[in-house]
């Protein structure tokens, strides 16, 4: 499923610019089964990002023009079949446009949905340039983690839009190295923080009248497809419809609070969006083809309790209380949890990052879970 043309998803009203979601760009977004790899075109106004999106999806997609107006208020969205699911594009407001007002939300948005982020400037690769991506990270400060949330991975594509300069495939690693005075270094530091080496590439396209145009944007597209990788909040791939809500939670918190707490986020969209339909769904499905192979300690009713096993760090020769690593199905005692992690654990549901005291062990999975999951799952705490 393709759709020819963009539509708006986030748009400023009134005198007060206030940021409104459109129930056209969500209603794209909802029909999605899912996984959704979102790709968000940001950087310098007037640089070329809707042709560059319109070059990825179809001829036309996004509004251009040549004019000193920006183009793109707000963001427009399109989407279309990509294997394993759906790629959404959007396509932001330029950031540095004298002719237009920016919004921290389009950042804020772009960093929560994207898994590739395609930060588009005109010319060369310019100190302006920088700063500009730089300060866009800044903005960022609007999302809270409260030292128990954490945001997806996302990949950088810095994109040379008619590049009229010769760089060689490193050109960006030395920009981020090169010696520069304190406010400098750290634009560059911002940078190399936010994405690491292996999650940061450099490409650069010419003039569409030149000769390598399709040579060099073929290395983008792949560089694009590489990067957008599926969107999931913790372990789980997110659908349509749950980045919708996703969004209208955005929305509401930077509405009310000016930022977005992730954990806030995290329980909004996994336990509201995610948790409650699925147990719904579960429960009217045929539980025989479910159930088929269970074994007779996956029947046994789920509950919170201590759990025994020989851990893997400490070598003890008895077996000692303790449970599973989410991330490597490996049982490691409490002692030996307390000195990895002594004030925060990983939710092995959810995938986010709790106090000891807001999770229990759960019995059946071996497994610490967050209390926000167990209950959502019907698991007795007590």
């Amino acid at each position: 499923l393709r759709s020819a043309t963009s539509v708006p998803l986030l748009k400023f009203e009134g005198p007060q610019e206030k940021p409104v979601l459109d129930e056209r760009g969500l209603a794209v977004i909802a029909a999605l089964p899912g996984p959704v790899c979102p790709v968000a075109f940001v950087g310098d106004g007037r640089s070329g990002k809707s042709f560059l999106a319109s070059k990825l999806t179809c001829e036309g997609a996004f509004t251009q023009d040549d004019s000193d107006v920006a183009v793109t208020s707000g963001i427009d969205v399109i989407s279309m079949e990509s294997h394993p699911g759906h790629l959404v594009v959007l396509d932001c407001e330029g950031g540095n446009n004298a002719m237009s007002k920016s919004h921290s939300i389009v950042t804020v948005v772009g960093a929560l949905i994207a898994t590739a982020l395609v930060f588009v400037t005109d010319g060369k690769a310019s100190e302006a340039a920088i700063e500009a991506l730089s300060c866009m990270l800044e903005e960022r400060t609007l999302i809270k983690c409260d030292g128990t949330g954490s945001m997806h991975a996302q990949s950088l594509i810095f994109v040379v839009n008619q590049n009229r300069l010769r760089y060689g495939d490193d050109a960006f690693e030395k920009i981020l190295a090169a010696e520069h005075d304190e406010d400098r270094k750290e634009l560059r530091e911002r940078i190399s923080a936010t994405y690491a080496e292996d999650r940061r590439k450099f490409v650069t396209i010419p003039g569409d009248h030149k000769p390598d145009f399709e040579q060099r944007w073929e290395q983008l597209h792949d560089a694009i497809r590489e990067a957008a990788t599926p969107l999931k909040m913790g372990k789980l791939w997110m659908t349509g419809q749950q980045v919708v809500h996703m969004l209208k939670q955005i929305e509401t918190l930077l509405s009310k609070h000016g930022k977005v707490s992730l954990p806030s986020l995290h329980r909004h969209v996994i336990l509201d969006g995610w948790l409650k339909p699925t147990v719904s769904q579960v429960m009217n499905s045929r539980m025989d083809k479910l159930l088929e192979g269970f074994s007779e300690q996956e029947y046994e009713s789920q509950r919170v309790g201590s759990v025994m096993g020989n851990c893997m760090e400490c070598k003890a020769a008895e077996e000692r209380v303790g449970w599973l690593d989410p991330d490597i199905d490996e049982f490691y005692c409490e002692d030996c949890w307390r000195t990895f992690s002594p004030k925060v654990l990983k939710c092995a549901f959810c995938n986010s990052f709790q106090p000891w005291p807001r999770g229990r062990v759960e019995v059946v999975t071996r497994q610490w879970n967050c209390l926000d999951c167990l209950m959502q799952l019907g698991v007795d705490i007590e």
